[in-house]
């Protein structure tokens, strides 16, 4: 955004600008006689409304899980079938990082949101009208749409949410939205097995409240692009005016240093062993610990409202004490003992006695969740230089949509060959462990090499002064 032409208002309440000398490189100048429209109460507005936008898309996109056996059992689908209805979501986002900032600078914020946002509510119609007719390839047809709008509608709330927050409570607003996010994948795991027992096992009953909130996430997204667009006039500001957009290079690639690729390869391993896990977790906990869909579901949402709380704490405690690597380290070998766990916990065949043992996995689950998303996301800025942010972001998310296409077909296929044991769901436990104890492998190289190199990661207080709105887009590129 181009800050001298920010709009001069009198508000009592309203924040001085925060305004950065032409070399990009000096602590922000503040200066009090000059107030912008986004430094007043209006923000938070406007940050409610970004935290709307999401919600459908987050909600809808882990119905599946919620309703696994549901699913298989009346689409006559295996295991290794429901796997292509996440590795679907995310093969197109394999490529969309590339060109998916620069596309939301090209049609500007407002048309933007109504796009992708429309985008989100014609997939989920269609996964819908699968459900209704109990049609798998439509489901699949369906979230290969909602795949195309998913990821890109986050690239546009996050642009917007950086434009109304830089400089000043970016973290902040960018935790809110990813907490309210999380809040909607809880209260889709709870709501969606209730809805489907409330109905007699309809299927599509839940996936069409998901394009209910779908529509409503379209409609906070309009009135935010609306405001953001309204502003933008105000203070003279066109797209042409704009920050470009994330501009991937892939010469870039050439200059990226040893530790950027650790914690690229540790991404690919530790959250592919987390979504391994929970795009299935509903299934396991009702097919070896004795758990009805409904109780599964009540559950579940530990790992998500951990992630909720701790992660924005999390973040703030390794911005003032350091230690990122250490703690990724720590939080790693919990997930790792997690899978372990559930791997030789024994099965409960006793109806209506759940091992609840699982609820202490849950919860290590969200413990490392909520750890490892405080840590990883700000590494990145800090192992490339800010030019290349853009860059380094674009190629994170293109490997985590990779891990998301692949992991999910192969626990699908063993869960299906090793089902007489452990209804399937041992061996795919062991796999996700080996995976887990790569990464734990990685984590230890990139530890000692941090030290070796000056300990950016490890130090305290190594954020940069002032993120750019490049970087905040593409850190929230991914649903994940």
């Amino acid at each position: 955004m181009a800050q001298d032409d920010a709009l001069t208002i009198n508000d009592k309440n309203a924040e001085p600008v925060t305004r950065y000398a032409a070399n990009d490189a000096a602590e922000p100048l503040i200066e009090p006689g000059n107030i912008g429209v986004r430094s007043t109460k209006l923000r938070w507005v406007v940050l409610a409304l970004a935290c709307l936008t999401n919600v459908g898309s987050f909600y809808s996109f882990d119905i599946p899980g919620a309703l696994q056996t549901g699913l298989e059992d009346q689409l006559k689908i295996t295991d290794d079938d429901f796997a292509y209805i996440y590795s679907l979501y995310s093969l197109p986002n394999i490529i969309l990082p590339f060109f998916g900032g620069v596309i939301v600078d090209r049609l500007g914020n407002l048309i933007a949101m109504g796009v992708f946002a429309g985008i989100l509510i014609i997939g989920q119609c269609i996964v819908t009208a699968g459900a209704y007719n109990l049609s798998f390839p439509l489901i699949l047809a369906g979230r290969v749409v909602f795949g195309l709008g998913g990821e890109c509608l986050s690239v546009a709330q996050s642009s917007i949410i950086a434009k109304w927050f830089m400089g000043k409570e970016l973290s902040l607003a960018l935790g809110a939205s990813l907490c309210v996010a999380r809040l909607g994948s809880s209260a889709n795991s709870v709501l969606s097995t209730s809805i489907y027992s409330w109905t007699d096992n309809k299927l599509w009953v839940p996936f069409l409240v998901g394009a209910v909130l779908c529509f409503g996430s379209w409609i906070a997204g309009l009135v935010l692009g609306g405001i953001d667009s309204r502003v933008d006039k105000q203070e003279g500001i066109s797209k042409d005016g704009q920050e470009d957009g994330a501009k991937i290079s892939l010469n870039d690639l050439k200059s990226f240093k040893t530790i950027y690729y650790l914690l690229l390869f540790n991404c690919f391993f530790l959250y592919g062993a987390f979504f391994g896990l929970n795009n299935n977790l509903n299934k396991i906990m009702q097919d070896r610990f004795g758990f009805s869909n409904q109780q599964a579901g009540f559950c579940i949402p530990i790992v998500y409202i951990c992630s909720a709380i701790i992660t924005p704490l999390f973040g703030k405690f390794t911005d003032a004490k350091g230690k990122r690597v250490f703690w990724m380290l720590i939080a790693s070998s919990l997930f790792f003992l997690d899978h372990l766990a559930i791997a030789f916990l024994p099965d409960t065949t006793a109806e209506g006695r759940p091992n609840y043992a699982m609820i202490a996995v849950l919860l290590g689950v969200g413990l490392f969740y909520a750890t490892y998303a405080a840590i990883f996301w700000p590494c990145i800025s800090l192992v490339v230089k800010e030019h290349m942010t853009g860059t380094a972001y674009g190629v994170v998310c293109s490997l985590q949509n990779l891990m998301l296409t692949i992991i999910p077909l192969a626990i699908g296929a063993i869960a299906k060959k090793t089902k007489a044991f452990h209804a399937g769901y041992f061996w795919t436990e062991i796999l996700l462990a080996a995976i887990t104890a790569t990464g734990i492998i990685i984590t230890t190289w990139m530890y000692f090499l941090d030290i070796k190199t000056g300990g950016i990661l490890n130090n305290a207080g190594t954020s940069r002064a002032k993120s750019s709105a490049k970087r905040s887009k593409m850190s929230s590129f991914s649903k994940h």
